[in-house]
């Protein structure tokens, strides 16, 4: 027990601020609770981090992320623990930092959007587009659609490189097209797509093949937003062109379990990912005790690849061994769901398809973006 948040940590720290939420998504498996993180505690992770980066010798960097529920029902702590860290960081000579929130819209307003211009936040919106009001509904039932559009235009005006996080419940496949069509006329550039999974939600075969053919239309869209000068991130595409170009694997490149990005519950204990929040077993320490290198360990001796996975061609391109996709679809950290597999073979052919005309064509904004460093 005890070791710092340094090097193998990569300087990444998320704090669940609140398990509360405003909404209630037909797919999301969170019990939102009216449980909100001490001050106290959130200062303690803060501090445990700062302590790690003040012992690396060159290119130190951070990045604090807010996560909920809503984090954003946190605000007040938020701004205070943005502004508490920011002196922390001062201290450190070269220091690159930022902070990270994704939220869904509803408690934004031009104050707090100021603020995280002023400060180095990067603000991601969970919005599904025109799927919106079927799958996500305020508490009470009420539609969110027309006031997140709004706050929609309100982040872009300071924040036009704003990422749209969509998910796909499998009843409302069939809008994928339409509302990256949508997003992309309002001025977004930056859209990124996750099925929905677990046990409020049910793909099978006709679903997936809405999915599939409507994947097949985002890549048409997206070659044609690339062209010359112009570009649109798709990130699901994007996450498997850039890896393949530069000889990253897949599950190394995204999948943060333990290693990465350590995630601190209101309660003030670890968990390796967002994923295994609150559940038994999944503890890695807390901010009083520190990290648990045993149960780390132990966790990661358990996460390997399925058998069926061995002589696969895509293996270094694949999720497949991502500990939070293959439990969040199977309940086991090492077994691939029919649909992941599906779905990672579809998108690494979409994303190779749409790269062989993007790279092969005069199209020098694209190009420069997949191989810059």
């Amino acid at each position: 027990m005890g070791r710092d948040l340094s090097v193998d940590r990569k300087r990444n720290l998320t704090l669940v601020v609140t398990h509360q939420c405003n909404f209630d998504c037909r797919y999301c498996l969170q019990k939102h609770e009216d449980v909100y993180m001490p001050r106290e505690t959130a200062v303690k992770a803060i501090d445990m981090l700062v302590d790690g980066l003040s012992k690396i010798k060159e290119n130190p960097r951070a990045q604090i992320s807010f996560y909920g529920g809503e984090p954003l029902l946190a605000r007040t702590e938020i701004e205070y623990l943005v502004t508490y860290a920011r002196e922390k960081f001062s201290k450190i000579k070269d220091l690159k930092y930022g902070f990270e929130i994704t939220t869904n819209g509803l408690l934004l307003d031009q104050e707090f959007i100021d603020f995280a211009k002023k400060n180095r936040i990067l603000l991601a919106l969970s919005y599904d587009g025109v799927a919106q009001d079927e799958v996500r509904i305020k508490r009470g039932g009420n539609p969110t659609r027309e006031i997140v559009d709004k706050k929609l235009d309100m982040l872009l005006k300071t924040f036009p490189e704003t990422i749209i996080m969509m998910t796909i419940h499998p009843d409302y496949a069939s809008t994928i097209s339409e509302s990256v069509k949508y997003f992309h006329a309002k001025g977004v550039r930056a859209v990124s797509l996750v099925p929905a999974h677990g046990n409020r939600v049910t793909w099978n075969d006709d679903s997936f093949a809405v999915l599939s053919s409507e994947l097949e239309k985002v890549k048409n869209l997206y070659i044609r937003w690339n062209e010359g000068e112009n570009y649109f991130r798709f990130i699901p595409f994007e996450n498997k062109i850039r890896n393949y170009i530069r000889e990253k694997d897949a599950d190394n490149a995204m999948c943060h379990f333990g290693c990465h990005k350590l995630m601190v519950d209101a309660d003030g204990k670890y968990y390796p990912c967002n994923h295994f929040i609150g559940m038994d077993g999944y503890s890695i320490g807390s901010v009083t005790e520190g990290t648990d290198e045993k149960k780390i360990a132990s966790l990661e001796s358990k996460r390997v690849e399925a058998k069926d996975c061995e002589g696969c061609v895509l293996r270094p391109r694949c999720r497949h061994t991502c500990a939070c996709a293959n439990h969040g679809h199977t309940g086991d950290m090492s077994q691939v769901s029919a649909l992941q597999c599906e779905y990672e073979q579809l998108t690494i052919r979409l994303a190779d398809d749409a790269a062989a005309v993007l790279l092969a064509g005069e199209n020098p904004t694209f190009i420069r973006r997949m191989y810059k460093e």
